[in-house]
């Protein structure tokens, strides 16, 4: 169902918003897969289970607002990337000439939902900006689609009655904005110069209307940083992002570090153009009707400074669930402060600038020192006095793994790194020495562990050393559901998939292989769906070794 206006189609003015009418029309909407929406007082607006839901139960699919926002080189319609002979087969928008589609039907799709207004803008942005690349133009294209364009509601009702998932509204996206006034939400901290220009450059090439105040666009712009998706795929290793995306009624769900449910997208062809639908599965053994619905912002497997200070940069708020410190009041423990420039992970340099204030860097400084699994070394583990230099050797290793443009290279950093953090004896009390009730969860050498045994395992495969491969590879999914705090997580299903090729193709251990594939066959049905590339491939492997 394509939920664009056609040409030249008039919208009545909308309604003012009523928040409250708005949560008794979604309570309704959000009966249908058994979830229900509240107003928490420290949590805000959140969803919770209104039945019971056990491990793989589907708790809650939506489809997004309006057309996603591709990313790099993909189909502007589906936002697939085509190769081989399915790439012979793109279709150049004639317009602007630097967008494709993969189908009459994806040209239609992307057409109605922005991209017919986007070409003589596009054609205009590449004329000043000669040597740009596409992505240079997505912001102002993902302005436009939410600023810009009017998606028609029947009458202020829901348009999914008879569809297997829900369709937003224009007032499920208003609504977040709607209610910052009613929790003083200070929305203008989350602005910065980089928002000034993206406005002046949406306006400059014609894709904002005029009537529309640059205050409405800022909120826009902050309502999409705090509250949209990257549509993306487990298809091996890291996910793939390929498009940007609001999903207001899945941005209705709050983050735990330790969540409730996990997140997958699903390509809907049934419609009248192709469509990502967003779904959420039940993660845990069992939700009952009450339990709050929730799924990690972040990658849950990091140190909780790194979550910690990602979620406050890019969210606005610091982590208080069962897996970050908090003191005997459930506040955070050394909470980050916020910086000039976000800043949340490991790294050799500090993000610092001649236009800072002594202040800005200081608070910067802060930031880095306490993003360092070193510092942490140095303070929590103190009576060790080798710790705080092994961790920071192992830190240096695995960057210059990152960085060797030679397999064998980075397979010998990776190793060394990986063997000196397995080597550390973590005094099981040297949280007490940071004044936390509890540790780390994980603790700060998981991530660094994870990292470096990841590098090496593919390494070794690389260079066919498949037995190295395999014997480190089943180390890094104990790491990683250490990490996770769980073994239901697409990325443990994704490694499972590789060390099944791994053990089939590499050793010729068919008995090892399938163990490992009906495991990523298990975990995948749960974290990427029945129908993903990771369950496809691994019903594929299994269905080859019948004889």
């Amino acid at each position: 169902r394509c939920l664009v206006a056609a040409k030249g189609e008039m919208k009545a003015p909308p309604m003012k918003h009523d928040t409250e009418v708005h949560l008794e029309r979604t309570r309704v909407r959000l009966a249908r897969f058994g979830v229900d929406v509240k107003d928490d007082e420290k949590r805000g607006r959140c969803l919770v289970a209104a039945k019971d839901f056990k491990r793989g139960d589907l708790v809650l699919a939506s489809m997004p607002y309006g057309l996603p926002v591709p990313m790099g080189d993909r189909c502007a319609g589906c936002f697939l990337q085509k190769e081989g002979d399915e790439a012979e087969k793109k279709i150049r928008c004639s317009g602007c000439d630097k967008v494709w589609f993969c189908s009459e039907r994806c040209k239609d799709g992307a057409m109605a939902g922005g991209h017919a207004a986007e070409c003589q803008p596009i054609k205009r942005y590449f004329a000043d900006n000669a040597e740009d690349e596409v992505d240079g133009f997505i912001q102002f294209s993902a302005l436009h689609r939410h600023c810009g364009m009017e998606y028609p509601e029947l009458d202020g009702e829901p348009m999914d009655s008879d569809l297997p998932y829900l369709v937003p509204t224009t007032g499920d996206k208003a609504d977040t904005v709607a209610r910052w006034a009613q929790t003083r939400f200070p929305w203008r901290d989350f602005c910065g110069d980089w928002e000034a220009e993206q406005t002046a450059g949406a306006r400059h090439v014609g894709l904002l209307p005029q009537s529309m105040t640059d205050e409405t666009v800022k909120k826009e712009i902050v309502r999409s940083r705090m509250n949209d998706f990257f549509i993306q795929t487990w298809s091996g290793g890291d996910p793939t992002p390929m498009a940007g995306a609001a999903y207001p009624i899945g941005a209705l769900l709050n983050h735990s570090c330790e969540p409730s449910c996990v997140c997958s997208y699903r390509l809907d062809v049934e419609g009248t153009h192709p469509t990502w639908i967003q779904e959420f599965r039940c993660a845990v053994d069992s939700l009952s009707a009450g339990d709050e619905l929730t799924h990690a912002y972040v990658d849950a497997s990091d140190w909780s400074n790194h979550r910690r200070a990602e979620l406050l940069d890019r969210y606005g708020f610091v982590c208080a669930c069962p897996r970050c410190p908090t003191d005997e009041y459930g506040e955070p423990v050394n909470p980050p402060e916020p910086t000039p420039f976000p800043y949340s992970k490991s790294g050799m340099r500090p993000p610092l600038s001649d236009s800072m204030t002594q202040a800005e860097q200081d608070v910067q400084m802060a930031r880095f020192i306490s993003c360092q699994e070193f510092t942490w070394a140095q303070i929590a583990l103190e009576k060790d006095k080798r710790a705080f230099v092994t961790v920071k050797l192992a830190a240096r290793l695995i960057a210059e793994a990152e960085h060797a443009e030679e397999v064998a290279e980075e397979r010998t950093k990776a190793t060394k790194a990986a063997g000196l953090l397995r080597e550390m004896n973590i005094d099981p009390d040297s949280h007490l020495t940071l004044g936390m009730r509890e540790p780390f969860d994980p603790c700060p050498m998981t991530p660094m562990r994870i990292k470096a045994t990841q590098m090496a395992s593919n390494m070794a495969m690389f260079e066919s050393d498949f037995e190295a491969s395999l014997r480190l590879g089943d180390e890094l999914i104990g790491l990683l559901e250490e990490g996770y705090g769980t073994r239901w997580h697409a990325k443990i299903a994704n490694e499972l998939l590789r060390l099944g090729g791994v053990a089939g193709d590499g050793m010729g251990d068919n008995e090892k292989a399938a163990e490992k594939f009906r495991e990523a066959l298990e975990i995948g049905t749960v974290t990427t769906g029945p129908d993903s590339w990771v369950c496809e491939r691994a019903k594929a492997a299994l269905a080859a070794m019948k004889p």
